[in-house]
């Protein structure tokens, strides 16, 4: 069985970007400078990289009156990635997508297709970047979505980065956390067997029992972990979940080269940081 597909990134979705910055920084964080998407997006980023070649990406709608909407009468149907963080932020911030490594998105899409697995156009989009040494460039990416009708507040997409060279920065991979590499995205669900088959479906990714759910491998030494609701909370009793919730995104584990106790959501923009030591 296939080994499943690597985590590229989460998509943090907040209120206020420049407050959360404030806060991730206080935390420990290096973060790229503020960059703005197309308006088709109405959205914004700072972002966290890591040397292990995944990061976290803070995002606000600060332009939810030009996002493009959902619309899924096309064919193929349009998925709107502002669209999701906007309709998360109507009930709260926390992670809106999780996404996974791809190198070509059509490819993906047509591997959904023939899983099964419900998914939409691929979006192309470039937007303008900062180096370290302050000189602006032009990113450019893929992305090609997927969701599944029993986890409806949440989705999942590829991301092909094609522009990897101006993208990946040693400078902005250095935290005073020690933070290196997303080694686990937490979902709570009333049901981890259902949820965990659906996203193993997406790249064979092996499913295994742990407590209190299921976790299933995603590349090398990473995993998506679906905790029942009462497993999730006795990780981070900040969490506030019922046993018969919608499925929803709640933490991540964080290799990191300093001890650290787990970070709550509640401080943390809606989602719980849990700590890996490494040597």
């Amino acid at each position: 069985m296939n080994t499943g597909r690597p985590i590229d990134h989460i998509v943090l979705a907040v209120h206020d970007l420049d407050a959360a910055a404030a806060v991730y920084q206080e935390l420990g964080f290096t973060l790229t400078p503020r960059a703005t998407h197309e308006d088709r997006m109405g959205t914004s980023n700072r972002i966290a990289q890591f040397a292990g070649k995944n990061f976290i990406e803070i995002l606000e709608v600060d332009r939810p009156d030009k996002l493009e909407p959902h619309d899924f009468s096309k064919e193929p149907p349009f998925f709107s990635f502002g669209g999701q963080s906007k309709a998360l932020l109507e009930e709260r911030e926390g992670i809106s997508m999780l996404v996974f490594a791809g190198e070509d998105a059509h490819a993906d899409a047509a591997r959904f297709n023939a899983a099964g697995v419900p998914t939409y156009e691929v979006f192309d989009f470039d937007r303008k970047a900062r180096l370290p040494g302050g000189d602006e460039v032009t990113v450019s990416f893929s992305l090609t979505f997927a969701t599944s009708p029993d986890m409806p507040e949440i989705a999942f997409f590829v991301c092909q980065n094609r522009a990897p060279q101006y993208f990946w920065k040693p400078e902005f991979q250095q935290h005073e956390n020690g933070a290196q590499v997303i080694c686990a995205v937490y979902i709570a669900s009333p049901d981890p067997a259902r949820d965990a088959a659906f996203v193993s479906r997406m790249f064979d990714g092996e499913v295994s029992g742990i407590d209190g759910g299921k976790a299933v491998a995603c590349g090398a030494g990473q995993e998506v972990r679906i905790l029942t609701p009462e497993a999730a909370m006795e990780r981070d009793s900040s969490l506030k979940l019922t046993s018969e919730c919608s499925p929803v995104f709640v933490g991540i584990a964080l290799t990191s080269r300093e001890p650290r106790v787990t970070t709550p959501a509640a401080a943390a923009c809606g989602i719980f940081i849990e700590w890996i030591e490494i040597s």
